[in-house]
Formats: C-alpha cells, structure tokens, sequence
C-alpha cells in the first residue's frame, strides 16, 4: 500500500487514492450464534518510516449510495455534512440513501518496521512485523452470508509505503458475548480518502461537532454505540498530545463522556526502529497519545444507549478541539455503529 501515480487495480484488488486505499469483494459464509469472527492485519515498512493512521473496513450497499460511488466518482459525489464551521465534510454519516463504511479495526503503524532494522540502538532487538488482531464478533449481523468489498488504507506519502496482508478467520466458540442481531452504520470520520482530496476531520471546532440524526423501523433493545476515537495533530498543543473528554449525546441528553487516551505506548518500542530519540532519554514512540500508538490496534468502547423505541433520533459527540496553530492543527477521527436487538 503506497502513494504512487503508477497504481493500478488488478482483477483481484482494486486501489484508490493513489494506492492508499485497497479493496476486495469477499463472501461470507452463515456465521452461527456460537462462532466468533477475528480481523488480522500483519503489517510491515516498505519504505515509509513514519507512524501512520490505518483502518481496515467494509462498504455497506444497502442504500442507494455508498462510499464505492465516491472511490469511483470522487469524494464530492458522497452527501454532504457541514456543521457551520466553514468546511466541508463528504461521506461522514449516514443518510435516508447513504451509509459511511463500517469500521473493523482501527490501527496506527509503528515507525519504520522491519525495513529500518538496521538502525542500531543499544539494547535493542528489532521486531520485523507488526500483528493487528481483534475480535469483531458483534459485527456479525453484517457480515454473514453477505458479499462485501473489504478494505484497508493507510495514509502514507511514501513511493515504497507499507507490506500488508490481511485475514478474517471464523472460530468455534462457547463464548458468546455479543448477543446483537442488528448493526446500523451512524459516522466514519476518518478521512480515509485523504489522498483523493477528503478533509481531515476538524469539525469538533464548533459546538455542535458531529450531528447524525437516524430512523429506526423497529424499537431497538439494549442498543450500544460501538465507538472508536482517535486524537490527532500538531506537536505539544495538539491533541494528540493532549487529553481531551469525549461526550456522547443521545436525543440531546449525555449518555457518556470519557477522556480517551494511551499511556502505554512505551511497551511497543521494539516495533519502532525509525521512532526519534530525545535528549530526555524518550522516543517519540514513548509517549502518550489520544487513544493510539504507534504499533497498536484502538479498542472500541461500547457505549450503553438502553432501548430506543421507534421513530427519529440524534447521535452527538462532542470535543473541545484545540485551536489551529500556524499550519498545525488537530483534528478526531470518530466511528460509530448502533448494536442491538430488534
């Protein structure tokens, strides 16, 4: 996966954003209640040395338009959500006839694996590949005995980019967590078509911050948001480098606000060989970030809704968003999937 005007889709893969973004149509078989599903992405350099944002997702083509038309088309054609803030957000959240990809699993590479391994640092032994595993089990209603294109992107400038391969395993399980039957794309704001002219996701610089308002057919019992955050920009003001409450709001009332942030990123150093090192004795690698580090998979957090009964509703979130500094600015790329039972 590289940034190359020479990128060209195959019979197998298609790539988009200048070989950024990669998918492929993949059938599922019956996926049974006692069978749990896993995503792994194993991940390496192939020239870019830097820490980068990566999703792996799915295109709902439930609905008259989907995010394939704005791969195919550009991002322009995707609907439209503007928040007052004087920008311009394609593809964002769902509509009456459009649904926003749902995502996998969030990860962020580590800098430089595997090809910068001959840099020599006392003490350490280089890891040569990084693992991204998870278990997506509660997805399942949207997966089994669909035909879906499965994607992956990450955002990189570099002519070599990144190795990856990708796999989704299905296990015999008494373990039964997640007992949905439902699964309702609300928002992706990632901005996964970075490379094709998609707007980094700043909307949290107005009060409102992101605003979906949703119909449900049926009422929906013990609905969950399954919500993935991540913060970022800028050096030590931005937010990726500082904590930052995220509030969710259902029907205008708060159900949950949470400070989402990794202080653990320094257990990953042996997977980053390109990290810079500090006169302090810390690698960048080391420090903490917004939910993320360099190497890691974000968890999502399942967020209690309650029942909904039928008719129209709002999702919220809200985040106070740092200022822009110079050309430094931050920015929050949110997901959110409604889970429940109908």
């Amino acid at each position: 996966m590289n940034f190359s005007d020479d990128s060209k889709t195959d019979s197998d893969v298609k790539r988009f954003a200048k070989g950024t973004i990669i998918i492929k149509k993949i059938k599922f078989p019956k996926i049974s209640e006692g069978e749990n599903i896993f995503v792994e992405l194993k991940q390496q350099s192939n020239g870019d040395a830097y820490d980068r944002t990566g999703t792996v997702f799915f295109i709902p083509e439930d609905k008259k338009e989907s995010f394939l038309d704005g791969l195919e088309n550009g991002v322009k054609t995707l609907p439209l959500y503007d928040n007052g803030n004087g920008k311009q957000y394609f593809g964002v959240v769902s509509t009456e006839n459009y649904n926003p990809v749902i995502e996998m699993m969030r990860f962020f590479t580590a800098f430089g694996i595997n090809k910068f391994n001959n840099l020599q640092l006392k003490d350490k032994t280089w890891q040569t590949i990084s693992p991204y595993r998870q278990d997506i089990t509660e997805l399942k209603p949207s997966l089994s005995e669909k035909e879906l294109w499965i994607g992956a992107f990450i955002g990189n400038y570099d002519k070599g980019g990144h190795k990856v391969s990708l796999e989704i395993t299905i296990h015999k399980s008494d373990q039964n967590i997640h007992k949905n039957n439902t699964v309702i794309p609300l928002f992706n704001s990632l901005n996964i078509m970075e490379m094709a002219g998609q707007d980094y996701s700043t909307m949290f610089s107005q009060d409102k911050g992101l605003l979906v308002e949703f119909t449900l057919k049926k009422e929906l019992k013990n609905a969950q948001l399954r919500y993935i955050t991540t913060g970022h920009g800028g050096w030590e003001n931005g937010d990726e480098f500082v904590p930052k409450a995220n509030s969710i709001f259902l029907d205008g009332k708060m159900a949950f606000s949470f400070v989402p942030w990794r202080s653990d990123c320094g257990c990953y150093r042996l997977y980053n060989p390109a990290s810079g090192n500090f006169g302090d004795g810390l690698s960048s690698s080391d420090l903490s970030r917004s939910n993320w580090c360099p190497g890691t998979v974000t968890n999502p957090n399942f967020i209690p809704l309650g029942d909904l009964k039928a008719g129209k509703h709002t999702i919220q979130v809200k985040i106070p968003q740092g200022p822009t500094e110079g050309t430094s600015f931050s920015s929050w790329n949110v997901s959110g999937v409604l889970l429940g039972n109908e």
